[in-house]
């Protein structure tokens, strides 16, 4: 029977609780009776488990497996003397900071709140594979937490964060954090490893897997892109189709008349006549290869590198109009960007070259592969054998040229400058960069769940995970710009600050803090703060 050294309890005051004496030392033991009965000549009987051993100098006993298996507690972690302090420190300080410990508190408590940080501090360094948080836990201090997530455990967790509360949240949340009132928005495909979830099904999967997925379509605030709602739905729905539900689901929790930010993907008349009904303006990206798109261009594309019409970001220009399109009126915005039309002139006459290679490296006509060749070359097969002639369309070429270098928007927003409405569409990259930390930094592009309840719960701790990692990432962009350096290795530095326990329960560092590491909290103003901090 393992017991777990040096960490005393107290003796549970609970019926069928019993003390026996074992061994040749006379050790005494702590029992539970778990089963009652009488044997074949009526006498009451019971069944016991050891649940721990008393040590005599306290009079507590060191607690067994069976101990926190019967009273359905948590083991207390390891006494460790040694742990790393720096992350962990910073996550919690960060929480704080933003608001967002407050928020967590209010509605899911203080013991789920904290679990729910750790999870997600964990989630941010490991991934969204649970099965090592023990282990890692064991490795990071946790002030005032001494309980010992298992995976098993925070499945436990993720199944009991229910829709109300979440919801809950996402209100608080929002009232919290939503800054000027534009709001990105854009959808994700995340594949999950249980097929049998009401809301996984094939669709559109936006990685180019052939896997069934549900969506993810993620709500960030425009000024300091912090994620403030998300909305799962089914992964057979297009993000068009399903557009109308998010909105109203967002004005639920408070995300309502709002400036939205979308690509072009949303592009559609019933998309169009839902954003100008529930949001207060909107800009959407407009695919150059609608007929208002190509009249556009035809009508000023020649004429747009003039001064009155170039913007702050020099060498992009832009001509707006306004205009009716499905029945919603705004304007219709044409920018030219002269260093990207002469990047893209350049890569369009490379692709040329090497498609020039490629058929004079063919001995017969290209049948099967016309389409990779027909929209540059004219071909003529030859009539008495299998070989053929070409050369370069030039018309075809210049139509190809002339597109280089423009994009169109179209927004409600009739009070923004063209120069305003392109910074916001810049930054809708936000929700593309929480996007990015899910799926490449926290491997969330399969969540690891295998029942609704749990991926609900998952789902909502990796985007608190989100919101700790985007107001990091956005407090250390000045250092991580000027030092050429990743998040990643900046956390890694910090996790570099080890502190050592004493046997009086003292705590110290194991060593001054670095340069590196100094600059790093400095960001977040907390050099002092994580001396202060020690126990």
């Amino acid at each position: 029977m393992n017991f777990v050294k040096k960490k005393l309890v107290t003796i549970p005051d609970d019926k069928g609780v019993v003390i026996k004496i074992a061994g040749a030392k006379g050790e005494r033991y702590v029992y539970k009776q778990i089963a009652y009965f009488r044997n074949e000549a009526g006498k009451p009987r019971n069944r016991t488990k050891i649940i721990g051993k008393i040590d005599p100098d306290t009079g507590k006993m060191f607690p067994n497996s069976n101990y926190f298996q019967l009273f359905n507690l948590l083991p207390t972690l390891p006494d460790v003397k040694i742990w790393d302090y720096g992350y962990t420190y910073l996550v919690l300080k960060v929480c704080r900071d933003m608001g967002l410990h407050d928020c967590l508190s209010y509605v899911f408590g203080k013991q789920t709140s904290a679990d729910i940080c750790v999870m997600a501090a964990y989630i941010i360094r490991e991934g969204n594979a649970m099965d090592g948080i023990d282990d890692w836990q064991q490795r990071n201090f946790f002030p005032d937490i001494d309980r010992q997530l298992t995976s098993q455990y925070t499945s436990r967790v993720f199944a009991s964060l229910t829709l109300q509360q979440r919801m809950n949240f996402f209100k608080n949340w929002v009232k919290k954090s939503l800054t000027s009132g534009n709001v990105c928005y854009d959808v994700t495909s995340i594949s999950p490893y249980s097929q049998s979830m009401i809301s996984v099904e094939r669709g559109y999967n936006r990685d180019g897997d052939d896997l069934a997925q549900f969506n993810l379509g993620m709500f960030c605030d425009e000024t300091l892109k912090t994620p403030l709602y998300y909305n799962r739905y089914s992964g057979s729905l297009t993000d068009r189709t399903n557009l109308a539900s998010v909105l109203n689901n967002a004005k639920n929790v408070g995300i309502e008349k709002v400036k939205m930010v979308l690509d072009g993907g949303f592009w559609s008349e019933e998309c169009l006549k839902n954003l100008n009904e529930l949001c207060e303006a909107f800009t959407v990206g407009m695919p150059i290869t609608l007929k208002e798109s190509e009249k556009m261009n035809a009508e000023h594309g020649a004429e747009i590198m003039k001064y009155a019409d170039e913007l702050p970001d020099h060498h992009t220009y832009c001509v707006s109009t306004e205009k009716d399109i499905c029945g919603v009126s705004g304007k219709v915005l044409l920018f030219f960007n002269s260093q990207n039309h002469i990047n893209q002139c350049n890569d369009l006459s490379e692709l040329i070259d090497r498609l020039k290679g490629e058929l004079s490296a063919l001995k017969h006509y290209p049948k099967g592969k016309l389409s990779r060749f027909s929209p540059y070359f004219i071909i003529t097969k030859h009539e008495q054998d299998s070989g053929f002639d070409f050369v370069v369309d030039p018309e075809k070429i210049e139509k190809l040229r002339s597109k280089k270098g423009y994009f169109m928007l179209f927004s409600t927003d009739m009070r923004a400058s063209p120069a305003e409405i392109l910074d916001y569409y810049r930054a809708k990259d936000a929700d593309e960069k929480v996007f990015a930390q899910i799926k490449v930094d926290m491997d969330g592009n399969r969540i690891r769940t295998h029942s609704e309840a749990t991926t609900n719960g998952k789902t909502f701790v990796t985007f608190i995970a989100c919101i700790i990692r985007a107001y990091m990432l956005r407090k250390m962009s000045e250092y991580l710009a000027n030092n050429s350096t990743s998040l990643k290795k900046a956390l890694n530095q910090l996790s570099n600050i080890v502190i050592i326990a004493n046997n009086d329960g003292e705590y110290r560092f194991a060593q001054a803090l670095t340069k590196k590491q100094k600059a790093i909290l400095a960001a977040f103003n907390a050099v002092d703060g994580i001396v202060a901090s020690l126990p």
